[in-house]
């Protein structure tokens, strides 16, 4: 009569042993990966939310942009109307954000509490004159020219290349690189040696119009 059998060897204990410590090598070295690609996809689509507050708010100002301004309510107030939640002004890539910082909100005057930096429009000459008035329709590349951005720090509202803004910029927030929210409404990610390539001579910032 044969006997069933019903126990592992001491072999096969330990080539599963053996193969469980490879997958969870694996997994470790995975995760920090995939958990990185999901915060850069999900600041993709905050950015993407604000660019459509834009449009919606430029639908009810004759196409015209939040102005880069010193006094009265800045871009964050603007859009908050036209946004479903203010968790949007938090960057998921920053631990840092305003959600994470107690009593902290971006809808406010004093100073810019989100983890975003708008386009100051420097080039049609915003930052001296805070009445000049930017139009989506009158943009002659806006899918590469940068509305916003990461910033490293919060406080400032505006990429005024003027005043050195530039250096505000988170270059590296995921890595090699950052993510950007276009003047079209369109998100992307841009490796940092890319943008410091483009932007040579502001063009990434620079507006670039084609009317007034």
């Amino acid at each position: 009569m044969t006997r069933n059998r019903t126990a592992f060897t001491l072999i096969e204990l330990l080539v599963v042993v053996a193969i469980i410590g490879i997958l969870a090598s694996l997994i470790f070295a995975l995760v920090p990966n995939m958990l990185k690609r999901g915060r850069e996809s999900a600041s993709l689509n905050n950015l993407r939310q604000l660019g459509a507050g834009v449009q919606l708010y430029a639908n009810d100002n004759d196409m015209a942009m939040p102005r880069r301004v010193q006094t009265g309510d800045k871009w964050p107030i603007l859009l908050h109307e036209y946004l479903t939640d203010v968790k949007v002004f938090a960057e998921p890539g920053d631990p840092r954000n305003f959600l994470h910082r107690q009593g902290a909100t971006p809808l406010q005057n004093a100073r810019n509490e989100s983890s975003y930096i708008m386009n100051g429009y420097n080039d049609v000459g915003a930052y001296q004159d805070e009445s000049v008035s930017i139009r989506i329709n009158a943009l002659d590349k806006p899918s590469d020219t940068i509305l916003m951005a990461p910033q490293k720090e919060p406080g400032n509202f505006y990429m005024d290349t003027v005043e050195g803004n530039e250096v505000l910029i988170n270059t590296r927030l995921f890595g090699t690189g950052c993510t950007y929210l276009f003047a079209d409404g369109s998100s992307r990610f841009i490796e940092e040696k890319e943008y410091n390539r483009l932007n040579a001579g502001d063009y990434l910032w620079k507006v670039r119009k084609t009317q007034q």
